[in-house]
């Protein structure tokens, strides 16, 4: 299907949001009949570079049973609702920032960081390798394209991300404590081999005394002799 081409620049001195009808939502979704082209180079960059991102912002694939209403801001996935109340009570600026944006951005907005909370929620320490510190980063960069203030939040998801670097070290540490304490191992059962030993010496010292009493030494290569 061909759509008409139009161009529209969107900028932060306007407050339109584009197009108020061009495309059927469906059609939208329908990655094989739409495509959207960034004039603006170095977002080009970003878009050819980035990875396939298995929580992306289509909410399509979001079964209608799961969302629930949140606050009259938009339909919004039911785990993340718990997380996003908790949040919003302690920083109300949460909730103001999004008052006057549209129902679709909000709840784009709102997913973005109920998915950041529920990875940071339910994700251990342990959890933290390669994958999944590059989802959350890619999670990360998609909440801050909705511009909360997110100072609150900003250092548990660095303190996340330095996990890989944790884990990796973690690991590096554990071998080398393995070793050490196999080592330590081997070495009791040195000392012990020696501890035996040196008493069979001990012993072995006592019987030679025991045997040398009374006895001479002769050079065993002399002549016996006979009586000259």
């Amino acid at each position: 299907m061909n759509f008409p081409e139009t161009q529209h620049t969107f900028s932060a001195e306007k407050s339109d949001c584009g197009f108020p009808s061009f495309i059927p939502s469906p059609d939208f979704y329908d990655h094989s009949k739409a495509k959207i082209s960034i004039s603006h180079p170095e977002l080009e960059k970003k878009v050819d570079q980035a990875p396939d991102n298995p929580l992306s912002m289509d909410m399509s694939t979001v079964s209608i049973d799961e969302l629930v209403d949140f606050r009259g801001l938009g339909k919004i996935e039911k785990s993340f609702v718990p997380l996003l109340e908790e949040v919003c009570a302690m920083h109300p600026l949460v909730i103001e920032c999004q008052k006057k944006r549209s129902q679709r951005f909000s709840e784009w907005a709102f997913t973005a960081l109920g998915r950041v909370l529920h990875f940071l929620k339910t994700k251990k320490v342990r959890d933290m390798d390669e994958e999944a510190s590059s989802h959350l980063q890619i999670l990360s960069e998609e909440l801050k394209t909705f511009r909360f203030d997110l100072t609150w939040l900003e250092p548990h998801v660095q303190s996340a991300l330095s996990m890989k670097n944790y884990m990796e070290r973690s690991a590096e540490v554990k071998i080398v404590k393995e070793n050490v304490a196999a080592l330590e191992m081997e070495m009791k059962k040195l000392k012990a081999m020696v501890a035996d030993v040196e008493v069979d010496l001990e012993m072995a010292r006592r019987e030679l005394v025991k045997v040398e009493e009374g006895f001479e030494e002769r050079d065993l290569d002399g002549e016996l002799g006979y009586g000259l």
